[in-house]
């Protein structure tokens, strides 16, 4: 017994040695040198049934030096933790032994896969790039829930849309618990080197202590993440499989549209379709990848919230189809250290590519059948590191599209309203001195086939790219990081001016002088660059950061971005303390000045910020912040006017929560806004969540807004007498708008494969508009209000609902007509997912789509009673059912 005592202590994975005598690949960028593990080849490979009795297990070596990260970092674990590395001819297996002085204790609650299910979790993170920034992470609790990512850019957040097909047992017994890993050398990506060395992390959850344990520990004030891994040695000749997973789908769905026109030839409220596709994923090389799909079809993805958008700008909403979250983070422009993105363009946003087409056809007194999304005819993407260098391509074609429209006299036609078009996105990097400095690439391009005129205003091309870098020196306490990119456009005169006026940059503007509407142009171009600088790991951070959009900057066709023309500089300083004391775990406090302009060298705002928070000894959270907006004046607030004045104002908002490890938990934020002339504005949300069960997750989120906006931009009318305003009067208005919104999710997990997912979301808004006005200087704040100054006259028609406003009364000035805007808007949407891994990589989705919504023009806002008339609304009912078969060749 002693002799296995003592070999097994000699097989402990190495400590940090001598920085001195270390080769340069086991030493990391900031000298320090990680601890090292050795994987033994098995000859015969592991049996999965979380016991580790197999012969490889007991003569390899062993990672067992954990250090704590949470509660107390630095600190000796209170639970020991083993791990063991081996692998086979097509697999890594790792054995967790996690010792626990109380079994009785550990937690273990099902859910559905890479969700967080407030349970006890060991996690494998392993860089097989080798590229100290790259991540494949797997985790599991003691109930056999598997979680997994992809983080980039030596960033601890990734992609969970990753799911490679791994296999793994759990075991609760008397010592603890047991977690006996196999993951295919098939899902991961390495180099094509006869001996291999790996990144690697092992990180355990003690849930019921709040207990995050390490093995390969830094302490908490540095930044990054991969970065920071301990080494994997000892795999020699890994086979290089040519990975060939296809993915074929069905998918049946119908729709049931209450409420339908019976004489509607193109929707008799019943509509039912069959489809199919393919996913397919080929390793190229050992780390180059190609994904492709063929008619794809996310119909068991969430929708998108309910908003009401009254502003000039579009609402950005995030991505939810698996192809294109998967491995995103490769498309991400200027990922500085740590992963932070600050100042750079997004020039690649996904939800251009199968976007909703960009006109209707008029229905003619007749019908019109108008697609709601665009055909994603195929796309792929290639991805991995060849050469030292991390690559990423993207390639999609969607379709053609097409209305079907009958005329009032019942003849029949094909409206065309969206283009043949081409996506195209490349991403390059390449990272030295062990990640601790990158430099990188990206470009986009979109083509489309512009061969009909109804399609003039759109571009015929677009070009975007940039480079940007990062930089981490001494011991990699400070950063400097940054970005240029630019744009280029081209198309119909229609269309470069359509650009032109857009609520990014109002070319149009009449009172600047440094850019001109050329509404014969056929392309525009614009630039932006970025850079930042500071310190970014310990007790004190401090940085300044600075950026700037040219006016002609457009990437809005394959990227987003709805505010160019702009200048911007910001400082800030935090001071943290991460160690406990008497009250706090962790505390911070932070401050920061920024300010922004145009190019023509208006200052739009400065804004000085103080905020503080952290976390109490029971684990409750809070924040506190408080800012103060210097106004300057707006080029974007009369919508292509001249310049107006934004007023000085003042916010504050905070945040507490209670501890998340509990049954039952509770969070409520809240802010208050007010400006120098009472326009004011307040909200308040909550989020209780609440586990009855180890199987159960139920959180409800409600939230309520209510501001009044003092100036509020109504429309816009031309008027050769109005020669303080350059010949067009600006209308504005009081508005009072109110919003509720409540988000409901239940997750319900049958078995580890077998889950309900049920998410809804009812929505309440109004808004009343009052006092309506103009602006009676350019650059001010002041208004002539109708009915009121200057002998104005004001009335409501409401038999047609149409106000008329007479600016001088008896005077030259012509009347202006326009809309009552007041409103009121109720919705409610829902989604249900019965998802069944039926076998590893495999899923049938069983899917309920339902949602209705109705509108008034009384502005008055009764929640209760709305949610009541919801009821009363037609509804749309989709059932979907999809059956995939992963096949792996």
């Amino acid at each position: 017994m002693r002799m296995v005592m003592l070999a097994l202590a000699l097989q402990t994975a190495q400590a940090p040695t001598n920085a001195d005598t270390t080769p340069a690949v086991l030493r990391h960028a900031n000298g320090r040198v990680p601890p090292t593990v050795t994987a033994t080849l098995a000859e015969r490979a592991p049996r999965l049934d979380g016991r580790l009795d197999d012969a490889v297990w007991q003569t390899t070596m062993v990672a067992a030096d954990f250090t704590q990260v949470l509660p107390e970092d630095g600190t000796q674990p209170t639970e020991r933790s083993d791990v063991r590395v081996v692998y086979g001819e097509d697999a890594l297996y790792v054995g967790a032994r996690l010792y626990d002085s109380e079994p009785e204790g550990i937690v273990g609650r099902l859910g559905r896969r890479d969700t967080h299910t407030s349970s006890d979790q060991f996690t494998v993170s392993i860089d097989s790039y080798h590229d100290h920034r790259t991540a494949f992470r797997v985790s599991v609790n003691p109930a056999g829930i598997r979680g997994d990512e992809v983080t980039a850019n030596d960033d601890e957040h990734g992609d969970d849309s990753w799911d490679p097909v791994w296999e793994v047992a759990t075991r609760i017994d008397s010592l603890g618990w047991v977690a006996e890993m196999r993951i295919p050398f098939s899902q991961l990506r390495f180099s094509t080197a006869r001996e291999q060395t790996w990144g690697i992390n092992f990180t355990r959850l003690i849930f019921r202590k709040n207990e995050w344990v390490v093995w390969s520990w830094v302490p908490n004030t540095e930044l990054g993440f991969a970065s920071h891994f301990g080494h994997l040695l000892g795999l020699r000749d890994v086979p290089a499989p040519r990975r060939l997973e296809v993915l074929p789908y069905t998918v049946a769905k119908s729709d049931f549209i209450e409420g339908a026109d019976s004489d509607d030839p193109f929707n008799d409220g019943s509509v039912q379709d069959l489809s199919g596709g393919l996913d397919l994923k080929y390793g190229v090389t050992s780390d180059l990848t190609l994904d492709a799909t063929i008619n794809p079809d996310f119909g068991q993805v969430e929708a998108d919230p309910a908003v009401v958008n009254l502003s000039a700008f579009e609402t950005f909403f995030r991505e939810r189809r698996p192809f294109f979250v998967e491995g995103a983070n490769i498309f991400r422009f200027g990922a500085g250290s740590g992963g932070f993105v600050f100042g750079a363009p997004q020039l690649f946003y996904s939800r251009r590519v199968g976007r909703a087409p960009s006109r209707w056809a008029s229905e003619e007194g007749g019908y019109a059948d108008n697609p709601i999304a665009t055909s994603i005819l195929g796309a792929a993407k290639i991805s991995g590191q060849t050469g030292g260098w991390s690559i990423g391509v993207l390639d999609a074609l969607t379709g053609r599209e097409y209305a079907r429209v009958q005329r009032a006299d019942g003849s029949r036609a094909s409206e065309p309203v969206e283009p043949l078009a081409n996506y195209g996105v490349v991403s390059l990097r390449k990272d030295f001195r062990a990640g601790a400095t990158g430099i990188g690439m990206l470009a986009t391009t979109v083509h489309r086939d512009l061969n009909d005129p109804v399609f003039e205003f759109l571009r015929s091309s677009a070009y975007s790219g940039g480079l940007d870098f990062f930089h981490r020196f001494a011991r990699n306490q400070f950063s400097v990081n940054g970005t240029i990119s630019g744009s280029h456009i081209r198309g119909d005169p229609a269309a470069i001016t359509g650009a032109q006026r857009s609520s990014a940059r109002y070319y149009q503007r009449p009172d600047q002088d440094y850019v001109s509407l050329d509404t014969t142009a056929t392309s525009m171009t614009g630039y932006a660059f970025s850079l930042q600088a500071g310190k970014v790991a310990g007790n004190w951070l401090y940085a300044t950061d600075f950026y700037a959009y040219s006016p002609g900057l457009e990437v809005n066709d394959a990227g987003f971005e709805t505010r160019v023309d702009r200048i911007f500089h910001g400082i800030r300083l935090e001071r943290r303390w991460l160690d406990p004391g008497r009250v706090f775990r962790r505390f911070w406090v932070s401050a920061t000045f920024a300010q922004s302009w145009n190019f023509g060298g208006t200052n739009q705002w400065r804004s000085p910020y103080f905020g503080f928070g952290g976390q109490f000894l029971n684990y409750w959270n809070f924040n506190v912040g408080a800012s103060y907006n210097i106004g300057g004046r707006s080029d974007k607030a009369t919508r292509g006017g001249p310049l107006m004045a934004n007023p000085d104002s003042w916010n504050i908002n905070g945040f507490v929560s209670t501890d998340f490890r509990k049954p039952v938990y509770f969070g409520t934020f809240g802010y208050y806004s007010r400006n120098i002339y009472d326009g004011w504005g307040g909200g308040f949300g909550s989020e209780l969540v609440i586990r009855p069960t180890g199987a159960v997750n139920l959180s409800i989120f409600p939230s309520f807004d209510k501001t009044h906006s003092i100036g509020f931009y109504v429309t816009q009318q031309e008027d050769a007498t109005a020669a303080a305003t350059f010949g067009r009067r600006y209308l504005f208005s009081e508005l009072v708008q109110t919003s509720l919104d409540v988000t409901v999710r239940v997750d319900v997990a049958l078995t580890p494969n077998l889950s309900i997912q049920l998410w809804a979301q009812p929505f309440v808004a109004a808004g009343d508009y009052q006092r309506f006005k103009e602006l009676a200087q350019p650059g001010t704040f002041d208004f002539l209000h109708y009915g009121v100054d200057n002998g104005s006259t004001l009335a409501l028609d409401d038999s047609t609902n149409i106000y008329t406003a007479d600016p001088d009364g008896a005077g030259p000035a012509p009347p202006l007509e326009f809309a009552n805007p007041d409103f009121r808007f109720r919705s409610l949407r829902s989604n249900l997912v019965i998802r069944w891994e039926y076998v590893p990589g495999s899923t049938l989705f069983l899917v309920w789509n339902h949602s209705r919504s109705g509108a008034a023009d009384d502005p008055t806002f009764r929640a209760l009673d709305e949610l009541g008339n919801l009821f009363g609304d037609d509804m749309q009912n989709t059932f979907i059912v999809k059956l995939n078969y992963w096949l792996s060749l």
